[in-house]
C-alpha cells in the first residue's frame, strides 16, 4: 500500500524524475514542470511555509511512496478561505494502473477531513483526461455544472470541476 508524506527539499531529486515524465503533461500545462531538480528544490523551499504569499490559502504538498519507499507521485492541496480544498495528483506513467493515485488520494481525503475548515473537496481536470476523471468519480466526486462555479474557478471550456463534501461530519 502506498504512503504519503509531506514534501520536503530532500525529495527533490527523486521527485524531479517523476515530474519530468512527459506523459504527465498531456493534460497539464507544461509550465508546471520544473526545469531542474535544483529548481524543484527551490520551489519546495519557497513553499515550505505552507501559505500563499498573501496568507489567504494553505498550500500543502506530499509525495506518494510505494511499498519499497520509492517516490511514485505527488499530491497537492490548496485550502481556500471559503472551505474549498482543491486537490491535485500526479503519478509517474510507469506506475499507472497500480492503484497508487487512488489509495494515496484516499489517504489525503481522510487527512484533510480532519481539518475543520474544509467543507468541500474539489478537483479540476481536463474533460478529455478520462483517467483522472474516472479516478475522481470512483472516489465519490461528481461534476459541478453551474456557471457560477465555472466562473469562480476560472475554468476553461475544456475543464470540469468535480467535487464532494468534506469534513468528517
Amino acid at each position: 500500500m502506498p504512503t504519503i508524506e509531506p514534501r520536503q527539499p530532500h525529495h527533490a531529486d527523486e521527485l524531479f524524475q517523476i515530474m519530468s515524465d512527459p506523459l504527465l503533461y498531456e493534460y497539464v500545462d507544461v509550465a508546471h514542470r520544473p526545469a531542474t531538480a535544483d529548481a524543484l528544490r527551490e520551489r519546495i523551499e519557497r513553499n515550505a511555509s505552507g501559505k500563499s504569499p498573501d496568507g489567504s490559502q494553505d498550500w500543502l504538498a506530499w509525495v506518494i511512496k510505494n511499498e519499497l519507499g520509492d517516490i511514485v507521485g505527488f499530491l497537492t492541496a490548496t485550502i481556500h478561505q471559503d472551505g474549498d480544498a482543491h486537490i491535485a495528483y500526479g503519478v509517474g506513467s510507469r506506475f499507472w494502473g497500480k492503484g497508487y493515485a487512488r489509495l494515496a488520494t484516499e489517504q489525503l481525503l481522510l487527512l484533510l477531513s480532519k481539518n475543520d475548515t474544509v467543507q468541500r473537496f474539489c478537483i479540476i481536470a481536463e474533460r478529455a483526461n478520462t483517467r483522472s476523471v474516472l479516478l475522481a468519480e470512483s472516489l465519490g466526486f461528481v461534476e459541478e455544472t453551474s456557471d457560477i462555479e465555472r466562473q469562480k474557478n476560472e475554468l476553461s471550456q475544456s475543464e470540469i470541476l468535480l467535487h464532494k463534501h468534506g469534513g468528517l461530519g
